[in-house]
């Protein structure tokens, strides 16, 4: 059986995360795009979750598809700061929002740190 690569599994992680947040936004979204766009994200409140929340979707998946280059090119330097960065952000994440998808990077990142040591 063939594995997934890490970069791959992480371009899924921010299309899951963009998905999720469409479904448990949908409503202030819809709200956003009745108003004026411009301007309409405050510092706090449900916007602004919602806008944060979705602004991770596309960093997660290009971060993805970033380390995907980096498995291809055997670049094992990158690999283990990434793997680094996401068992770090995993971990503080997932202490900080026990309910969240924050293990899901630990587990990308403690994978990445595995792999790149046995090369």
């Amino acid at each position: 059986m063939k594995r997934c690569p890490a970069g791959r599994c992480l371009q899924v992680v921010g299309v899951a995360h963009g998905a999720v947040g469409a479904v448990l936004y949908r409503d202030v979204l819809a709200d956003m795009a009745r108003a004026n766009p411009l301007g309409s994200v405050p510092d706090r409140g449900d916007r602004a979750t919602a806008f944060w929340f979705l602004a991770a979707a596309p960093a997660l998946w290009m971060g993805g598809r970033l380390l995907r280059s980096a498995e291809e090119h055997g670049d094992i330097p990158a690999q283990r700061a990434a793997g680094v960065v996401l068992t770090a952000v995993g971990l503080a994440g997932t202490a900080a929002v026990p309910k969240g998808g924050f293990p899901a990077l630990a587990g990308l990142g403690g994978l990445l740190l595995r792999r790149s040591r046995r090369r």
